[in-house]
Parts: structure tokens; sequence; C-alpha cells
């Protein structure tokens, strides 16, 4: 049986079509192999031509030269690559100009600046599109080849928009070495982030938590106290990043290990609490409170103990007087302070007499007696209660002023006014208010500031803060209505600032003057400054006496916390009596005197 003509030229036809399909198929084989030889081969002279560049950067020629010489054996014609080794060969000869400052070849008419003229758009357009794709799919070390081939090529091509991707890039390279543990390359591509963008905040505070906890790591093994520092200034940033906390807590439990083997059991037990303020266990409970009644059985610095009980008390640095001989020996001092075992904040009275302390409020911090004496505005930290309160002694009468958790540090004014600070606002920055002593009464805000602290006879307050502009920081005094502006000092650090009686002087503490916290005055007319304290440990949280004699401040000089005494001239430091209970926040806390 013949086949018909017809069916010959449908089988013709379709023989023709399957080889054409087949020829077709074969080249489009073809060419993306070539395609993907191609872009391999850019990537490697990318990742070459970065490499080389940091080389030359920091200094390493004959290293940088290598990689050079690598790139053209991958590229023959690459142009930055040949100005390059041109430039270190001849720097070779050359003295004394450093190969890294020395400045590139200036393109004249027979040699182009840059490698454009080896560029066609479409390569340019090829790269950008495939370096978007890449980073859709998130190879960013290939993002990152493209994006420097393509700079190698056009340095102006895309420029905004390839600068926006190449930060991207260098913040998901950090993020992909920060989550293997490679805290040191991390920290390297922050740093190239930050070359684009300096001020990026974002950035700038993650670097900063790497730095430091490399910084950490790096103090393993020295002494505790330095440890220790490092370890809190970590968690103050960020009690959350990585185990910062529990090194914390363990470095704590260490040293207190340490200081209770060597029987220093009142030390031992500062630093068991210490842990117990970052992480409480049984463990550390147990320890502690066995460091306590040794630290009791040996005798001074017990909460509760008369001051004439503690004769022979060590201390370093100013001598340390007792009250029977010379010191304060009237008045009430109102202090908060953290309870040792539930960590809760309350509020005591010592009496400067006896040297011993009292309970007052429970779930409360920073007291502010007013002039009369007949009452006390605080900082309620009842969950159901947050905000400003006041509580009358005598009557046991509370009220409620106002209704924000952030809102700290009342002051009385000499009328039934309050000022205090929060942090209330959505922007979370420091304000001082003003608002009358009365329920649900409306806030005023004064200026941007904290700590503030009200004349005791004048329309004048004094507080943490800086002018108008956000500048000149210090201490600033203004009325109540926000004029009448003065500046008491120029140092942003001064802080907790609190009038003397007449107002003649403000006493203040600071860490910038000198190293480390110590107690300060400065008069209000001639605005000298005068030191009071001279120790390396932390004097704190000052307070004036109701004569304007004497003021009193919290420290840890003696390795627990205790209320001292200087007289507002400065000299000798007398202990008032020991703290029931523990400062180690101290920014959480105040100090008042009164009759």
């Amino acid at each position: 049986m013949r086949f018909p003509s017809w069916a010959w030229w449908i089988i013709g036809a379709t023989t023709m079509l399957a080889v054409a399909i087949l020829v077709f198929s074969v080249v489009l084989g073809i060419r993306a192999g070539q395609e993907q030889v191609a872009l391999q081969r850019r990537q490697q002279i990318g990742i070459a031509l970065q490499r080389a560049v940091d080389l030359q950067a920091e200094g390493h020629m004959a290293a940088a030269l290598d990689e050079y010489q690598q790139i053209l054996l991958l590229d023959a014609g690459n142009l930055l690559a040949q100005q390059a080794i041109q430039q270190l060969l001849a720097a070779r000869t050359a003295e004394p100009a450093p190969l890294a400052a020395a400045p590139p070849p200036q393109p004249t008419a027979t040699s182009p600046a840059s490698p454009l003229a080896a560029a066609t758009p479409g390569t340019l357009a090829t790269d950008w599109e495939n370096a978007q794709r890449a980073a859709r799919a998130g190879r960013w070390q290939e993002v990152l080849t493209l994006l420097l081939q393509l700079q190698q090529q056009n340095p102006t091509y895309q420029t905004s928009a390839v600068a926006e991707m190449l930060f991207t890039t260098y913040i998901n390279l950090a993020l992909e070495k920060d989550n293997v543990d490679d805290l040191e390359g991390a920290l390297a591509w922050y740093d190239k982030a930050l070359t684009l963008r300096p001020e990026e905040s974002t950035v700038v505070q993650e670097r900063q938590l790497i730095a430091q906890y490399l910084d950490v790591l790096a103090a393993d093994g020295v002494e505790w106290g330095l440890r220790i520092r490092k370890l809190q200034d970590l968690y103050s940033l960020d009690p959350d990043y990585r185990d910062v906390a529990e090194r914390l807590h363990q470095t704590h439990v260490g040293y207190a290990d340490s200081l209770a083997s060597d029987e220093a059991w009142c030390l031992a037990q500062d630093e068991y609490n210490e842990a117990l303020m970052v992480a409480s266990t049984p463990t550390v409970v147990t320890k502690r409170d066995a460091a306590q009644t040794q630290c009791q059985l040996a005798g001074p610095a017990v909460p509760g103990t008369p001051t004439d009980l503690l004769a022979g008390t060590p201390t370093s640095g100013p001598a340390l007087a007792l009250n029977s001989s010379g010191g304060p020996t009237s008045g009430q001092l109102y202090y908060s302070a953290n309870d040792l075992v539930s960590g809760r904040s309350q509020i005591l009275v010592l009496s400067v007499k006896t040297g011993t302390s009292q309970l007052l409020l429970q779930d409360a911090a920073q007291p502010a007696l007013r002039g009369d004496g007949t009452r006390l505005a605080y900082r309620n930290l009842r969950n159901d209660l947050s905000g400003i309160s006041s509580y009358d002694p005598g009557s046991g009468l509370q009220l409620r002023f106002t209704h924000y958790a952030e809102d700290a540090f009342p002051s009385w004014a000499p009328t039934s006014q309050l000022v205090f600070a929060s942090t209330r606002e959505g922007d979370r920055r420091w304000r001082v208010y003003v608002t009358w002593a009365e329920e649900n009464s409306r806030s005023e805000v004064l200026a941007f500031g904290e700590a503030p602290h009200w004349h005791p006879t004048e329309n004048l307050i004094v507080y943490r803060g800086c002018d108008q502009s956000g500048n000149r920081c210090g201490l600033w005094t203004s009325d109540s209505s926000g004029g009448n502006l003065g500046q008491l000092t120029a140092t942003p650090a001064d802080d907790r600032p609190q009038w003397s009686p007449t107002g003649s002087y403000v006493t203040f503490m600071s860490d910038a003057r000198d190293g480390n916290y110590e107690i300060y005055r400065v008069d209000t007319s001639s605005r000298e400054v005068i030191r009071l304290t001279d120790h390396p440990a932390l004097d704190v949280l000052p307070t004036v006496s109701p004569d304007g004699r004497w003021i009193a401040f919290a420290s840890n000089r003696d390795g627990g916390w205790k209320i001292y005494a200087v007289a507002s001239s400065g000299g000798e430091v007398y202990l008032v009596g020991s703290v029931a209970g523990n400062l180690s926040n101290i920014f959480d806390h105040r100090l008042q005197w009164g009759e």
C-alpha cells in the first residue's frame, strides 16, 4: 500500500519541525550555559575586586596585588584591575606615598576614566535586573557581586537605587553572619553599611550591641568588677540581648561565691542580691540568706542597728566619723529602696538620731515631703494606682493626683501645686509637668527635662534639662509658667538637684566631673560649684537638711548601701544609718530630709 503524497508532505514537515526544535533547544542550552558561566565569572570578579579593595585599604599591598592579578586572569581587559596594578607597581619604587592614599589615574583622551567604554547598556540593565532577582530570592552574596560589578562598569548607573540596594545587602549579610554567631563578620558588614549611612540609628545600635558583647567575651577571666561593669552596660542597653542576662546573673553569683569563700559575708550578700535582681533562683536565695545571717553575726552595717553599735566600722577614702562625734543628730530621712527578698520598692523613714528605719509604704518610691511635713507625695507603683499619689502619715489618707505609670519625681511647691517628670508622651522623652495637688487635676508641660525640685519658698523650679533648642544641657531653673529661665550648670550629667532651704545653693550628683558619681553643690548667685565627696564608690541621691547645714546621700562605699552626711561646706563624712533594702538601681529612688 502506497502512502498518498499529502501524507509524505506531513511526515516531512513534522520531521523538519522536530529537527528545528531540537536544534533550537541545543542553541538555548548552549546560550544558557554561556550566560551561567559569564555570571559565575562576574561573581568571581566582583568578590575578588571587593577583597582587593579591602586589602589595599588595610595596607596589605602585596596581597592586594595578587588579587588584582587574579582578576586579570578572569578578565584580561578589566581596566580597574589594570589601573590598580599600575599604581601598586609604581608605588613600590616611589617613596613615601602610602599606597592606600594614592589618587586614581586621571582620564585622558586615550585612557578612559572607567570601564564604561567596555560596558554596554544591555549589560548594565542585565546586571541590575539580576541583582533585583537575587535580592528577592535572598541570595545576598550574589546581589553584592552583581552590584559591585555594576558599579565597576558604570559608577553613575542608577546611583541612588544601587546605593539603597547595596545598603540593604550589607545589612542582610550582617544578619546572616549574626545568625551563625559570626559576630566579627557581622560587625564588618555593619561597618560597611554605616559607610553609606553613618547616622542610621538602628544599625548604630545593633553594631554597638555586637561590639559590647564581643568586649564582654574578651573580658572573660579578668577581675570581677570589670566583668560586671561591662555586662551591666550591655544589660542596660538591651536586657534581652543574647545571653547577657544569664551571663550577668552568673557573674554576680560567681563573685559572691568568691567573696563568701573569703568570709566577706556582707559584700557577698550584696552580690547575691544583685544576681537576684537579674534572675531569682532558689539556690541563690539560699546562698543570699546564709550570707545575710553571717553578715549580721559579724556585727556592723545591719539594717535597724543603732549607730552607736557601729564603732570601728572600716572605710576607705575620706575619714568616716559617727553621729556622736559631730555629725547630724536630728530629723528624719525618707527614702525608697527595693526589698531584699521580694524586690518590691518601698518607702521607709530613718531616724537620724538612732539610725533605725521603719517601713512606711509598700509599692512606692521617690518620697517628697511637703514643706509643713504633713503630707508625702510619691511615685505609686501599684498597677491599679500608678502615677503620683500622696500620703498623710498622721491620718493614713491617700490621694491620687496623676494616672500615668511613667510619672515620677514629684516635688511640692510652697502652694498646693506639684512638679513632676514623665515619659508619658509617645516619643518617650522626659518632660517636666506642673499640676495642682488635687485628684484628676490637669497637668501642664513646663519643659523637656527630668528630676525637678521646687524652691521651698519661691516660684522657681530646678531640673535637669537643656535650652529650648536642645543644647547647653545641665541644670536649669524656671518658674511654673516656663519663664524666668536660667542655667545653673553646663555639665549634661549633673542630676538629682535639690534646693537648700533658703535657695542659696542647689546640691546635685554627677558622674562626669570627676570620673564617678560624687556629690556637689552650686551657688545660685555665683554659679560656683563645690565638690563635697571624694570616693571611688557611688555617692548618689543628695538631700539637704531642714537647717541647710548638712547634705545626706546614699553610698555603697562600705560594700552595702548606707546613708551618710557631709557638711554643706564640705569636710568629714558621717555615717547616719544603713539602708533597709537595695539601691542597685539608683535612678528609681530618692532621699528627702524632713524635720
